[in-house]
């Protein structure tokens, strides 16, 4: 495609974009962003990787109803807290 291609097609889909309703918008961008990634090697192998259809243990269940329970019970600690306690910078 050549630059006046890309131009018009840009051009088609910023239209395409403004004629959008305003709550499908988050949608658009997420689906660029994905199709963007995609020439990412990493992320595009990511993507296409195949589902892990292995069965959850005993143990994996407990310990996802022991997460929730914390969560309810407030018991967290945010990512500022493990930031600090590691001596990283960036907290967010």
């Amino acid at each position: 495609m050549d630059a006046n291609e890309s131009d018009a097609v840009k051009r088609q889909i910023k239209d395409l974009i403004d004629g959008m309703p305003p709550d499908e918008l988050l949608v658009i961008k997420r689906f660029i962003q994905y199709v963007r990634d995609l020439e990412d090697p990493f992320l595009r192998n990511l993507a296409e990787a195949p589902w892990d259809d292995e069965p959850l243990s005993d143990e994996d269940i407990a310990a996802l109803a022991e997460g929730e329970e914390d969560i309810k019970a407030g018991r967290l600690i945010s990512h500022e807290e493990i930031m600090r306690e590691f001596g990283l910078r960036g907290g967010g």
